[in-house]
């Protein structure tokens, strides 16, 4: 969908081109000339609005990293949590059931974490005397906290993508009217047929040109059998 767009807007680019090269023909009129300059505008604003949509995809491959790590930093803090736990003694609650998840999404981890570290914080003394680093349920606090925050940016950056996607489409809507405008002036105006009216039209035209259908070739005549003279 992006190259669509990208497309559509390089399409624009050219036609607002010519009409720059022949301002004389566009802006004869006030009509015309109004035209003129919304097409600018709405080139110049979605230029502006493909730059935001590529930060977005940059933004969205950054948070997909700080996952990735924010997942390993969970595991890991996790699976020393589990490792002491099944030392902690406590009759209350039966720390020797904790197990260490295998695949899970996102939100199963984070869902996860949570309640490990819920469990382990509520008897921190206990897990302490057992051999738990310092600083182990901190870590674990902290990689909830970093996945969370890379899932939001993530889907923020979704978020902006589609808006900017969305406002890129109905201005070139708004630009693919507004040539047409410009097109019929130049078909209305005889300095401007045919030169600037087929620079128009070959400028607007979305995409790679079509090959053209190959005509096939001729095939060769067939040689000609002469025949032998008979020896007399």
């Amino acid at each position: 969908m992006k190259k669509s767009l990208e497309r559509r807007h390089d399409a624009h680019t050219r036609a607002n081109s010519v009409c720059e090269m022949h301002t004389a023909i566009f802006d004869a009129t006030a009509g015309g000339k109004k035209a003129r300059a919304s097409l600018v505008a709405n080139v110049a604003n979605v230029t502006e609005l493909l730059v935001s949509q590529q930060k977005s995809v940059e933004d969205r491959r950054a948070a997909t990293v700080q996952s990735r790590a924010a997942r390993v930093r969970l595991r890991e803090a996790a699976k020393a949590v589990v490792s002491v736990g099944k030392l902690v003694n406590l009759p209350e609650i039966a720390m020797s059931t904790m197990r260490l998840p295998g695949t899970m999404s996102d939100d199963e981890l984070l869902a996860y974490a949570r309640t490990l570290l819920d469990r382990a914080s509520a008897h921190a003394d206990a897990f302490l005397a057992e051999g738990l680093p310092p600083d182990l349920l901190e870590n674990l606090a902290g990689g909830i906290k970093a996945l969370s925050a890379a899932r939001e940016q993530f889907a923020l950056a979704r978020q902006q993508f589609a808006g900017a996607s969305e406002a890129i489409r109905e201005t070139q809507d708004q630009s693919d009217r507004t040539v047409r405008v410009l097109e019929a002036i130049a078909l209305n105006t005889p300095a401007a047929r045919p030169e600037v009216l087929t620079k128009l039209r070959v400028a607007k035209r979305v995409g790679p040109r079509k090959a053209a259908e190959k005509t096939p070739a001729a095939a060769p005549p067939a040689a000609s059998t002469t025949p032998s003279s008979t020896p007399q």
